[in-house]
């Protein structure tokens, strides 16, 4: 048997709750079922083969769709995966032209080959990209059950490690379907890197790290393309404006391994890009356009591309029953599709023309990169609040919630205009900490932060009372160190800068 081999990174890093989490369930001495979801290039593969490289794995990849395909094409698609799968089997067997002159049109065909040889063998039996293979639909599973039940659970040496990129799919087959509930005790979602991650990856300074994590998020395979860039910046560069380079084509692939078929998920980033953010019923009535409606699916839509992190859903902090407001907000949360629509979307046509092919920096307006840098820097601390909280020393030791708060009353008020802060916390402990977040230097950061944020203040009590006795405490979060000229006025209950956040993150 020639098994598939996995070459060691000496470039693997961190990881370390999963590798944890891996640990103890490979330890246990029984037959185990092992999902691993989550948005594409997370590093699914890379954290699944360094874990049981030096093992006998037996790997079998699904195909990506072909151009065209649709769910009405199910059986020629299946018989499409299937013949890709025996073709691999039969390379592993060193017998590729038996097993190509066999006629398999069947999972159960495929897996009653497969099952003598794993059945008293310690291997892991490896799957990955199940949505394609599977080709969204339920029989691969359905079909594999009884092989499961009857012979591999009974093979205490056995791992069955499924891998995907759709997390309803992933969810739905291994949590809601009759084929496999309860055969899989688990279910791993793999996370992006975190800061501390996002810098031992990387191996550059502070301040560098921070600009790839806000303009690409912790994404191991995006931060891999400007990890040898003399810079973070000129590595953004060269990878985007160039024809053909990796994030230039990126955008249409995200679409295709996490969002199935549907032109919907598509259509909702589209829209979003366009706008700061919408509400659930702004995106329906784009959608419909009068040839086509999302229809009942439109929530499993939406919540799809919140679970895989690509569009962020939220409500104002004091909101009640948040699952059902009528307030809630959507707003891409994915930083490499903020970068994308902002700053290579708009440029596409001069990109593929090659306009900045021998200076890529050209294509960069440096006024609209820095007010991107800023939405994205808000957007990164509300996602990583839990740094902030450690940082003034209430993570992890008094409760709290968090999240934005926004209101578009019309009663009147001595400040008649909409409210938006962007991030705070209320604690258990009646106290209250609003936060003014800015992506900064010296010349950029001026005392009128200080207006700004007591207006939020003010607003945001006159128009909730109940907090009225709470007390209340300001925190200025920025890239750089404020200036002396804010920090001697003492306004700020707290100031945080990168550095700290840093420290913070090295101490979750």
């Amino acid at each position: 048997m020639q098994y598939y081999k996995v070459k060691e990174n000496p470039h693997f890093v961190g990881r370390d709750y999963y590798l944890k989490r891996l640990r103890e369930i490979d330890a246990e001495a029984q037959a185990s079922i092992i999902v691993v979801y989550g948005r594409r290039r997370v590093g699914k593969t890379e954290l699944i083969e360094q874990f049981f490289k030096g093992r006998p794995i037996l790997k079998f990849e699904g195909l990506q769709p072909q151009d065209g395909v649709t769910k009405k094409a199910q059986t020629t698609e299946r018989k499409r995966q299937i013949r890709a799968c025996l073709m691999r089997l039969g390379g592993y067997l060193d017998r590729a032209t038996e097993y190509q002159l066999m006629k398999v049109d069947r999972w159960t065909d495929f897996f009653a080959l497969l099952t003598p040889l794993i059945a008293d063998t310690p291997t892991v039996l490896y799957l990955e990209e199940l949505q394609w293979m599977a080709h969204y639909g339920n029989d691969l599973l359905a079909e594999f059950k009884p092989f499961w039940d009857d012979t591999l659970r009974h093979n205490p040496n056995l791992r069955v490690v499924i891998s995907g990129s759709s997390t309803s799919f992933i969810t739905k087959q291994f949590l809601s379907s009759s084929a496999m509930y309860n055969r899989s005790n688990h279910m791993i979602k793999l996370e992006p890197f975190n800061l501390g991650e996002t810098r031992e990856f990387l191996g550059k300074g502070v301040q560098e790290t921070l600009l790839a994590a806000i303009a690409l998020g912790g994404i191991p395979e995006y931060l891999k393309q400007v990890k040898t860039a003399p810079s973070v910046y000129i590595g953004l560069c060269n990878k985007s404006f160039r024809p053909g380079e990796f994030f230039r084509v990126e955008k249409d692939r995200v679409f295709v391994s996490s969002l199935a078929f549907n032109r919907f998920y598509e259509g909702i980033i589209d829209y979003l890009a366009l706008h700061k953010y919408a509400d659930r019923q702004q995106l329906h009535d784009a959608l419909s356009d009068g040839r086509a409606s999302p229809g009942g699916s439109f929530t499993t839509i939406l919540d799809e591309l919140v679970d895989l992190d690509f569009v962020e859903r939220y409500v104002p902090i004091t909101t009640r029953n948040s699952a059902r407001s009528h307030q809630a907000r959507y707003a891409i949360s994915d930083e490499y599709l903020q970068f994308y629509y902002r700053m290579i979307a708009p440029r596409k046509r001069d990109i593929d023309r090659g306009k900045f092919a021998t200076n890529p920096g050209n294509a960069i307006n440096r006024q609209d990169f820095s007010k991107l840098l800023g939405f994205a820097f808000e957007r990164w601390c509300r996602k990583h609040e839990d740094l902030i909280a450690q940082h003034m020393r209430f993570g992890g030791v008094v409760d709290y919630t968090h999240g934005s708060w926004y209101d578009k009353s019309k009663a009147q008020s001595s400040l008649a205009r909409d409210a938006q802060i962007d991030l705070m916390y209320i604690r258990k402990d009646s106290k209250l900490i609003i936060c003014e977040i800015k992506y900064n230097n010296d010349s950029t950061l001026t005392r009128k932060v200080m207006r700004d944020t007591q207006d939020k203040v003010d607003l945001f009590l006159e128009r909730n009372p109940k907090y009225a006795r709470y007390t209340v405490e300001t925190a200025l979060i920025t890239t750089e160190p404020a200036p002396d000229g804010i920090r001697n006025e003492g306004y700020f209950t707290y100031m945080v800068d990168t550095e700290q956040l840093f420290k913070a993150s090295s101490a979750l």
